[in-house]
């Protein structure tokens, strides 16, 4: 199947599919099958979207799932601390920009959840 993004979620036969641009590398595939998977768990398909406003919270919502996803495998991974360098983070992720905040708000869940403490 071609088409211009990552992937896409949708309802087909009533059964739920996720198909992922084929072109992508390892790390953008696995961010774009969790992201996808986001909105079948939101049940993304099944809202009626009437404006741009609405499609961005639902989109949002997806890569806050996606990255709250990847911060809890490289924490088991990397095992962090309050001593982590989260801006390392950020830019081995390489996603937009806009997206930095949610990271650095995940990671600091994880320090408090961890430590007891806010980075």
């Amino acid at each position: 199947m071609e088409f211009g993004g990552h992937g896409y979620f949708g309802i087909e036969n009533n059964k739920p599919l996720i198909f992922i641009n084929e072109n992508l590398n390892e790390i953008d595939t696995s961010l774009t099958l969790l992201h996808e998977t986001a909105h079948f768990l939101n049940g993304d398909s099944e809202k009626y979207i009437t404006n741009h406003f609405q499609n961005d919270i639902i989109e949002f919502q997806a890569n806050q799932y996606m990255i709250s996803e990847v911060m809890k495998m490289l924490d088991q991974k990397y095992d962090f601390t309050p001593d982590t360098n989260c801006q390392q983070i950020i830019d081995s992720l390489n996603l937009p920009y806009h997206l930095d905040g949610v990271i650095v708000n995940e990671f600091n869940d994880i320090i408090s959840d961890k430590f007891g403490v806010i980075k």
